[in-house]
């Protein structure tokens, strides 16, 4: 009776322990969890960038910092506050075609475009304003327009013609995941893993999104990370090699009874694009609006790990990686009144 006892105790003892090992293994990873990368200087090892042309984006009519996208015959640009899109010209940057998309709240008009992505035969616009997607043929023709329950903060085309959308951070949505992955009529094929975000400032999770193939790499705004996903599950998360505490970005605004978040006079940019080709991640770095810190590092696609570094003439706002004839086109703000202009450098 004595040892029945006994075994029954070990069993159940047995099957707590179970039950608290399956709960640590569903508990979500907090979302800045990353491996660091003890990197004490930049790498450049004789690795120099030649200019091979620039181009002033006045001429093209655009005078705030674009988004732009490159498909196989040229590149698609987006004045993201006038709504206009405009193809351009690979080898001179001249404008192919253009259009606008109305402003307004019917159909097929949008106030703002905070995200747009483009393949060969589509160019899908997000706008965070109205919660809103719109999908539109090269010609501006409307293919498919829905409405998202959460405010849109970045998007991209899969290869398959499905939609990655990145979805802000909000007191009400803590508890969900951020990424989903869409259909183009809106509904959900499946969702990104979900993390921890617990006491995570919203600025924490601005970023970037890339997707090539099932993967999609993901690299922060304000705080130091690189994270890839692949159909949705967590790979690999590693810090980029400038580790901060990016708790000294936020400051709290009260006014009167509410309370706010907002980055500090001194807040510190961890990325302000990057691009993914090939086994490489090229990530524009930004530190505080410092005009010195002009770098594009290099990590390595599988893992995260730094490579090394090349140096831009000006602080890039944008990049794009042309890997058959090693290129880079950036788009930099010179000068105190930050003149904006396209520069191709050969690696």
């Amino acid at each position: 009776m004595k040892n029945s006892i006994v075994s029954i105790l070990f069993l159940l003892l047995i099957v707590s322990c179970s039950k608290q090992e399956a709960q640590q293994e569903l508990k979500p990873v907090n979302f800045l969890d990353a491996e660091v990368q003890e990197v004490k200087k930049r790498e450049f090892a004789g690795s120099e960038l030649k200019l091979e042309f620039e181009k002033d984006l006045e001429e093209l009519g655009i005078y705030s910092l674009p988004s732009f996208v490159e498909t196989e015959d040229n590149f698609v640009l987006v004045d993201n506050s006038e709504l206009v899109i405009k193809h351009l010209n690979k080898t001179d940057l001249t404008t192919i075609s253009s259009f606008k998309i109305q402003k307004g709240r019917g159909p097929k008009e949008l106030e703002f475009i905070m995200s747009f992505d483009a393949s060969e035969d589509l160019i899908a616009v997000a706008d965070n304003r109205l919660m809103k997607i719109i999908l539109v043929d090269h010609e501006g023709n409307l293919v498919n327009e829905f409405t998202t329950e959460r405010k849109p903060s970045r998007l991209n085309i899969a290869p398959n013609g499905n939609l990655n959308l990145l979805f802000f951070l909000t007191f009400v949505n803590m508890e969900s995941t951020l990424i989903y992955n869409l259909t183009q009529d809106g509904d959900v094929n499946y969702i990104f893993e979900n993390e921890d975000y617990t006491d995570m400032h919203a600025f924490d999770i601005s970023g970037s999104i890339k997707t090539i193939g099932d993967t999609l790499y993901y690299v922060g705004a304000y705080a130091p990370f690189i994270k890839k996903y692949v159909n949705g599950d967590l790979i690999s998360s590693r810090a980029t090699i400038d580790n901060y505490d990016s708790s000294i970005n936020y400051i709290t605004v009260i006014s009167g009874e509410t309370r706010s978040t907002s980055l500090s006079p001194h807040a510190m940019f961890s990325s302000n694009d990057f691009d993914v080709k090939g086994e490489r991640i090229f990530i524009v770095p930004n530190s505080n609006g410092d005009p010195e810190f002009s770098f594009i590092d290099i990590y390595n696609s599988s893992d995260g790990s730094y490579i090394k570094s090349y140096r831009t003439i000006d602080v890039a706002g944008n990049i794009n990686v042309y890997e058959d004839e090693r290129s880079i086109l950036t788009i930099e703000k010179v000068g105190e009144l930050g003149r904006l202009v396209f520069r191709k450098y050969s690696y």
